[in-house]
């Protein structure tokens, strides 16, 4: 996929994760999963990222070339196994979850565009799966319009049948829209009550 398509990607997942109640909603939660969607593509100068940092895309693209090393779930799986065992669970809780969550995401879409060595070091194999879009094309479109939708139907299945209000917040202001007929009302007049 193309860096914007990523991009949309990464925080659409993010987004996801915290209508599933794995991280709270906030501006860095959103912003870190934008960041991991791209970070794989550090391997590449010529991506969003890569462009931005060319003092470590350059060396990494001499290094290991595109859609290699970067493009392992090995990378997302042992930062995320280091964090948790010297820092807890709290710290995939937080903007970290979020961006090893956009990581995969960059992942699973380069896997529908063209492959990537998902499994190295088990395997230099490309892998792809179905269906195969050319990146850029009018068919990643397509595919990304089909993963957003399938995003959206599971958020909202999520906020439906089991509303985290405690963490679906963004800043001070809660989502009306997730509470059902009546309920912000209530949460506000008991809140008044306890004041």
């Amino acid at each position: 996929m193309i860096g914007r398509s990523h991009l949309v990607l990464g925080v659409a997942c993010g987004l996801t994760a915290a209508a599933a109640g794995w991280v709270p909603l906030s501006w860095p939660i959103v912003i870190a999963a934008g960041l991991g969607a791209l970070a794989p593509d550090l391997d590449t100068e010529r991506s969003m990222l890569g462009c931005r940092m060319v003092w470590l895309s350059r060396p990494l693209s001499r290094m290991v070339g595109h859609r290699t090393v970067t493009h392992s779930f090995a990378v997302p799986i042992a930062a995320g196994w280091v964090s948790w065992h010297y820092l807890g669970q709290a710290a995939l809780d937080s903007a970290l979850g979020a961006f090893l969550i956009g990581y995969v995401s960059h992942i699973l879409a380069d896997m529908m565009t063209g492959g990537c060595w998902a499994f190295y070091p088990l395997s230099r194999n490309r892998l792809s799966l179905w269906p195969h879009a050319k990146a850029g094309s009018f068919r990643e479109y397509l595919l990304l319009v089909a993963c957003l939708s399938l995003l959206g139907w599971f958020s909202y299945r999520c906020l439906v049948h089991e509303p985290r209000q405690e963490k679906l917040k963004f800043g001070h202001i809660p989502l009306i829209a997730l509470s059902g007929p009546g309920e912000y009302e209530q949460q506000q007049n008991s809140a008044v009550m306890r004041s």
